[in-house]
C-alpha cells in the first residue's frame, strides 16, 4: 500500500506541476492575443476605410477612363446617350466614394478637383455629341457629292454616243470636212470636261480625307478655280438639248463644293470640333492624373501608418515570444528531469519490459524469457506470467501428441534437417515404420527415385523454408506391386523457440486414376471434334459457293427482267425518238435555207429548238442505259429520293403510255427519302408501271396513279394503282410465285423479282384493290434517317 501510494504521489505531483506550466503559457498567449486584437481593431476602424475609399476611387476612376475612351471612339449618335449614362453612373460612384472620405486630410483637394472634372466632362460630352451629329451630316454631303459625280458620268455617256454617231454618219461621205472637224472638237471638249470633273471630284475627296492636316482656305481657293474652269467649259454645251440635266447636276456639285459653300462650312466646323475635343481630352486627362496622384498620396500615408502599427505589433510579439520561449524551456527541462528520474527508478522501463513479455506470450511464444523481476506489484506480475507460460507449454505438448496419434491421417513430424521425430500409427502402417531408437530421415521412407525430390525441400533456398509451406505429389509402392499416389503437405510450426516441420499425407490414388482416365477421354473427344470441325468448314465453303451462284443467278434474272421491260417498251421508245429526229431534220433543213438566203434572224430560235430536242433524246437514252445496266445485289444501300426515281421510271414508260393513251399521275408532294438502291428501286417502279399499263390497255378509262399512304412513322408506303379490272381472287396468292402470270406474253418473274428486291431493302410489297376495283400494289420502305 505504501509502495503504491508513493508511485501515485509522484505521478500526481508531476502532472500538477505540468498543468501549472500549461496555465502560465495560456495566460501569456491570452495577453498577447488581446494586444493583437486591439491593433487589428485599430486597422479596421481607421486604416481600412481609407484604403477602401482609395480602392473605390481608383477603380471608378479607371472605369471612368474606359467609359470616356468608349464615348470618344463612338460615332453613332443613337449609342451616345447610353455611353453618356454610363459616364454619369461612374461620376456618381466617384462622388459617393469622395463623400465617404469627408474626414480625411485630402478631402477638400479631391472634392474641388472632382467638381472641376465634372464641368469639363459635361462640356466634353456635349462636344462629342455635336461631333457625331456633324459627322453624320458630313457623311450625307460626301455621299451626295459621290452620287452627283456618278450621275454626271452617266449623263455624259449618251452625249458622247450622240457625237460618235455624228462622226460615224459623216465619215463615209467625207463631203463637209469643216463639219467633221467641229464634231471632233466637240468630242474632244466633252472628254476634257470629263477629265476636269474627275480631277475636281478627286480633289474634293482628298480634302475631305485630309481636312485636319491641310489649310482649308487655300484648298477651297483651288477648288473655286477648278469649279470656275468647269463652269466656263460647260457653257459650250448649251446648244445640246440633252445636256440640260448634265448642266443642272454640275451646278448642284459646284454649289456644294465651291468656296464658302456647304462642304467648306461643314469641314471647318468638323476641324473646330476636333480641336476643341482634343483640348478637353488633355484637360480631363490632366485632372484624372492629378486625382490619381492625390489618391496615391492618401494610400502612401495610410501605408506609413500601417507600417508604424506593424512595427509596434512586431515589438509586442517579440517580447511575448521571449517569455513563451522561456516558459517552454523550463517546462521541457522539468519534463526531462522527471522522465529521467522515473526511468531511473525503473517504473516505466519495467512496465515496457512487461508489455513486451505479454506481447510475446500473446503471439504463442510460450518459451520466451520473462525479464521482469522484483518484489513489487510489477515483479509479481512477471512471476505469474512465467507460471502461466509453463502451464501452457505442458498443455500444448499433451494436446499435440493426442491429436497426432488419434487422427486417421498419416502425419510425420521432423526437424529442419529432415530427421523424423514422431510418426503416428497411420503413418507407421503406411511405411512399415519400425519405432527403433535409430533416427531416420523422411526421404528414406520412400523409394530411391523419390528421395532426391524430398531432400531438395529441406535445402536453404527451398519453397518450404521461404514460404513456410509447400505440397508435393509422389508415387509410393506399398505391399509389393500395389502403387499409391500420396499428396504430401509440408508446414512449418513453432515448437518452443525452434521451427519444426509437420507432414500430412493424403491418399489420392483414386483421384489420380480418375484424372488420367479423364485426360484420355478428353484427348479422344478433342480429336473427334477436330475432325468434325474440318467437315463443317468444308460444308460452309460449299454453302458459300452455292450462295454466290444463287446471287449470280438472281442478278441474271433481274437483268433478264430489265431487258424484257426494255424490249416491251422499245417500240414506243423508237417512236418517241423518231419524232425528235424528224423535227431536228426539219429544223436543220430550215436553217440551211435561211443561211442560203442570208436570213440569220431565226437561226438562234432554230438552234435552241434543236438543242432542246437533242437534250430530250439524251435524257431518254441516258435513263434507258442506266436502267439496262446490270446491278449487283451486293451494292450498298443509300438515301434515294422516291420522286426522282419515279421521274426516271416515267422516262422509260412514258412513250408507251402515250401510245396507248394512258394517264400516269403522281401525288407525291413532300420529299421522301428511303434507304434503298436507286437503280433497283427504279426497276421495281418500271415493272409496276408496265404491269399497270398492261392492265388498263383494254379499259375505256386508262389511268395510273402513284401516291403516298400514311408515311408519318419510320416507314414509307407508296401505292401504285390503276383503273383496270383488278386481281382475280384465284390467282392473287400465286402472283409472287415465279413463272406465274396473267398475261398472254411474259415469264411471270416481274413481281417475284420485285419482292426479292424489296426484301433486300428490308421492306415489303403487298397486293390490294382500290375503291374503284382496280389493282393496287403497295411498297413499304424504311425511311432514311440522316442522323
Amino acid at each position: 500500500m505504501l509502495l503504491r501510494n508513493t508511485i501515485g504521489n509522484r505521478l500526481v505531483a508531476s502532472i500538477g506541476f505540468m498543468a501549472l506550466l500549461t496555465i502560465s503559457v495560456s495566460l501569456i498567449a491570452v495577453v498577447n492575443w488581446e494586444n493583437l486584437n486591439t491593433q487589428v481593431n485599430t486597422i479596421i476602424e481607421k486604416n481600412m476605410p481609407t484604403l477602401r475609399v482609395s480602392y473605390q476611387l481608383e477603380r471608378n476612376t479607371a472605369g471612368l477612363q474606359a467609359a470616356l475612351n468608349m464615348l470618344s471612339n463612338n460615332t453613332d449618335p443613337i449609342l451616345h446617350a447610353e455611353l453618356k449614362q454610363n459616364i454619369t453612373t461612374k461620376l456618381e460612384q466617384i462622388s459617393a466614394a469622395i463623400k465617404e472620405a469627408a474626414n480625411l486630410k485630402f478631402y477638400p483637394a479631391i472634392k474641388a478637383e472632382h467638381e472641376t472634372l465634372l464641368t469639363d466632362i459635361s462640356a466634353y460630352v456635349g462636344l462629342l455629341y455635336r461631333r457625331n451629329t456633324h459627322m453624320y451630316s458630313l457623311a450625307q454631303t460626301e455621299n451626295a457629292i459621290k452620287w452627283l459625280h456618278q450621275d454626271l458620268v452617266d449623263e455624259l455617256t449618251p452625249l458622247r454616243q450622240e457625237v460618235e454617231w455624228q462622226v460615224t454618219r459623216m465619215l463615209p461621205n467625207a463631203i463637209n470636212t469643216e463639219a467633221i472637224t467641229d464634231v471632233m472638237a466637240e468630242f474632244s471638249f466633252i472628254q476634257s470636261i470629263t477629265i476636269k470633273e474627275n480631277e475636281l471630284h478627286q480633289l474634293v475627296q482628298e480634302i475631305i480625307q485630309q481636312r485636319k492636316n491641310r489649310d482649308l482656305g487655300n484648298a477651297f481657293y483651288f477648288i473655286g478655280y477648278k469649279t470656275e474652269e468647269i463652269s466656263k467649259m460647260s457653257q459650250n454645251l448649251n446648244h445640246y438639248p440633252s445636256t440640260i440635266s448634265y448642266r443642272q447636276l454640275l451646278q448642284e456639285l459646284i454649289t456644294l463644293v465651291e468656296p464658302k459653300g456647304v462642304l467648306e462650312e461643314q469641314l471647318r466646323l468638323d476641324v473646330e470640333l476636333h480641336n476643341a475635343i482634343r483640348l478637353y481630352e488633355g484637360q480631363i486627362q490632366t485632372r484624372l492624373e492629378y486625382q490619381e496622384e492625390l489618391i496615391q498620396a492618401m494610400v502612401e500615408q495610410e501605408n506609413a501608418s500601417l507600417k508604424q502599427l506593424n512595427e509596434q505589433t512586431n515589438h509586442s510579439i517579440k517580447i511575448s515570444n521571449i517569455v513563451l520561449f522561456g516558459v517552454v524551456l523550463l517546462s521541457i527541462f522539468l519534463t526531462v528531469t522527471l522522465s529521467i528520474y522515473l526511468v531511473g527508478r525503473g517504473i516505466v522501463k519495467r512496465l515496457n519490459m512487461l508489455s513486451q513479455d505479454l506481447y510475446s506470450v500473446a503471439n504463442n511464444q510460450l518459451n520466451a524469457n520473462i525479464q521482469v523481476t522484483g518484489n513489487d506489484e510489477i515483479g509479481m506480475l512477471g512471476d505469474n506470467l512465467r507460471y502461466f507460460c509453463r502451464q501452457m507449454q505442458e498443455m500444448q505438448q499433451s494436446n499435440a501428441l493426442n491429436l497426432i496419434n488419434n487422427t486417421q491421417a498419416s502425419i510425420i513430424t521432423c526437424d529442419l534437417d529432415g530427421v523424423v521425430e514422431s510418426v503416428n500409427p497411420s503413418a507407421q502402417a503406411l511405411f512399415n515404420y519400425d519405432a527403433s531408437p535409430v533416427k531416420h530421415t523422411i526421404w528414406t521412407l520412400f523409394s530411391d527415385n523419390m528421395q532426391q525430390r524430398l531432400q531438395a525441400l529441406f535445402a536453404n533456398t527451398s519453397p518450404l523454408l521461404s514460404n513456410r509451406a509447400c505440397n508435393l505429389t509422389l508415387m509410393h509402392s506399398h505391399s509389393g506391386d500395389n502403387k499409391l499416389y500420396l499428396r504430401l503437405d509440408f508446414r512449418l510450426f513453432k515448437q518452443g523457440n525452434n521451427d519444426k516441420v509437420i507432414v500430412t499425407m493424403t491418399d489420392i490414388t483414386e483421384q489420380e486414376n480418375a484424372a488420367r482416365w479423364l485426360e484420355n477421354m478428353v484427348r479422344e473427344k478433342t480429336q473427334s471434334l477436330t475432325n468434325r470441325n474440318r467437315q463443317l468448314k468444308a460444308e460452309v465453303e460449299d454453302r458459300k459457293r452455292v450462295e454466290a451462284d444463287l446471287r449470280a443467278t438472281q442478278d441474271d434474272l433481274i437483268q433478264a427482267a430489265k431487258m424484257a421491260v426494255v424490249g416491251q417498251t422499245m417500240t414506243s421508245l423508237a417512236h418517241e425518238l423518231n419524232q425528235p429526229l424528224s423535227a431536228i431534220s426539219t429544223h436543220v433543213f430550215a436553217t440551211k435555207m435561211a443561211i442560203n438566203k442570208e436570213n440569220y434572224t431565226q437561226l438562234p430560235v432554230s438552234l435552241e429548238k434543236i438543242d432542246n430536242l437533242t437534250s430530250r433524246m439524251g435524257r431518254i437514252i441516258s435513263t434507258l442505259r442506266s436502267f439496262s445496266k446490270k446491278q449487283s445485289a451486293n451494292s450498298s444501300l443509300t438515301a434515294v429520293d422516291i420522286q426522282a426515281s419515279f421521274h426516271q421510271a416515267m422516262l422509260i414508260v412514258e412513250s408507251r403510255a402515250k401510245v396507248q393513251k394512258t394517264t400516269i399521275s403522281s401525288q407525291l408532294n413532300s420529299p421522301l427519302n428511303a434507304l434503298a438502291d436507286q437503280v433497283q428501286l427504279e426497276q421495281v417502279l418500271v415493272n409496276l408501271l408496265v404491269n399497270s399499263c398492261d392492265a388498263v390497255a383494254g379499259s375505256e378509262r386508262r389511268e395510273i396513279t402513284i401516291c403516298d399512304l400514311n408515311s408519318k412513322d419510320n416507314l414509307i408506303r407508296i401505292a401504285v394503282s390503276d383503273s383496270g379490272g383488278g386481281f382475280a381472287a384465284g390467282i392473287i396468292e400465286k402472283l409472287f410465285t415465279p413463272f406465274t402470270t396473267t398475261k398472254d406474253v411474259g415469264l411471270g418473274l416481274g413481281l417475284s423479282i420485285c419482292r426479292s428486291i424489296m426484301t433486300r431493302f428490308d421492306g415489303d410489297i403487298f397486293l390490294a384493290s382500290n375503291l374503284q376495283g382496280g389493282a393496287m400494289v403497295v411498297l413499304e420502305l424504311n425511311r432514311y434517317d440522316n442522323e
